[in-house]
């Protein structure tokens, strides 16, 4: 049975994928932490860890998140990094609908629509 993933275990994550960012934490130890303090399952870790790398770098991710938690990041991402990464976040994730939308599965109508609000 999948585990739903919470804003609460989001925001337990957070703190350690900013370890990880800054280079504190390797990836692995990040991954492992994160597993441990979060409840998040390996392979959720790892898709919530590119998805935050990918959006500091304004580049393009191919898996989903929930909602809750994309809102989330991009906030985050204005409230400790600031303007400039804030609008990179909200570029990789333009450029994920537009390749989630060429998949044939529908569109991410939701995370447009936080993406629209925040613009």
């Amino acid at each position: 049975m999948k585990k739903k993933i919470t804003l609460d275990m989001s925001i337990i994550a957070y703190e350690i994928l900013k370890q990880v960012y800054s280079g504190e934490l390797t990836s692995t130890e990040g991954r492992i932490k994160i597993a441990i303090e979060s409840g998040m399952n390996k392979n959720s870790v790892q898709i919530l860890l590119n998805i935050f790398l990918s959006m500091m770098k304004g580049e393009v991710y191919t898996r989903t998140f929930n909602n809750d938690t994309n809102r989330f990041l991009f906030e985050s991402i204005r409230k400790d990094y600031g303007e400039t990464y804030f609008r990179k976040a909200l570029s990789a994730a333009k450029k994920h609908t537009q390749y989630y939308s060429t998949l044939g599965k529908g569109n991410l109508r939701g995370l447009e629509e936080i993406i629209e609000e925040l613009e």
